[in-house]
């Protein structure tokens, strides 16, 4: 996305890694029965700041979402550590910063498509 202005980058960037993160507890959600089985989760907030801090498209580019295996509860019997309760209220959470990053961007767009034209 080069050549568009920096905001609109960073948007993209993060809607790209929310996507990931999403991923990510959609298959918690399908696993929170699987014996054995331990959520994922996806990190990258910190390291989109310090991209963006530093104000450099090349930074933003190398950006990618670390994702660990990380237990919401304590083990079960089975060894599963999901909380379906707590993967549903972060999946409801990173939809709606989701969404809201893509209704500003749409905007961001509609700004700019009347500026040009």
């Amino acid at each position: 996305m080069k050549g568009i202005d920096f905001s609109m980058q960073v948007l993209s960037r993060a809607m790209s890694l929310r996507l990931h993160r999403h991923s990510a507890i959609a298959g918690n959600i399908a696993n929170a029965d699987t014996p054995g089985y331990r959520p994922k989760a996806v990190s990258f907030e910190e390291k989109l700041q310090q991209a963006v801090e530093s104000h450099q498209d090349v930074r933003l580019d190398a950006v990618v979402g670390k994702t660990e295996t990380v237990d919401d509860i304590a083990p079960r019997l089975d060894g599963n550590s999901v909380s379906a309760d707590k993967q549903m209220a972060e999946l409801t959470e990173n939809a709606m910063i989701y969404s809201a990053s893509a209704e500003f961007l749409k905007r961001k767009m509609s700004m700019i498509k009347r500026v040009i034209g």
